[in-house]
């Protein structure tokens, strides 16, 4: 499976990343390592990822990276098998992405 970021979704991890080194010196890697775990699982098994919402006949799903407290908001599109970040937001913000 395919996957692509979308714009927005790669300037949400720029923003997350940076805060995360900031915030968590001791942990400055944590993001980004479970960040790829995600990947790893979004091309081998999309479909694990709890439905969210549906939006335009688009399903959106998401997964949750534990330890950081961060959701990744994707749509799958199996006629490309193509994995879509749409968003990468921070689950305690109270507010959810726009997608």
């Amino acid at each position: 499976m395919k996957l692509e970021i979308s714009k927005r979704a790669r300037r949400h991890i720029e923003m997350r990343q940076a805060w995360w080194s900031k915030h968590r010196p001791a942990a400055r890697g944590l993001f980004l390592d479970e960040l790829a775990a995600a990947e790893w699982q979004l091309r081998t098994a999309p479909e694990l990822g709890l439905i969210y919402v549906e939006r335009n006949q688009r399903i959106i799903r998401r997964v949750l990276l534990p330890k950081t407290a961060t959701h990744v908001y994707y749509s799958l599109d199996t006629n490309r098998d193509l994995v879509t970040v749409l968003a990468v937001w921070g689950a305690q913000r109270g507010r959810t992405p726009r997608l």
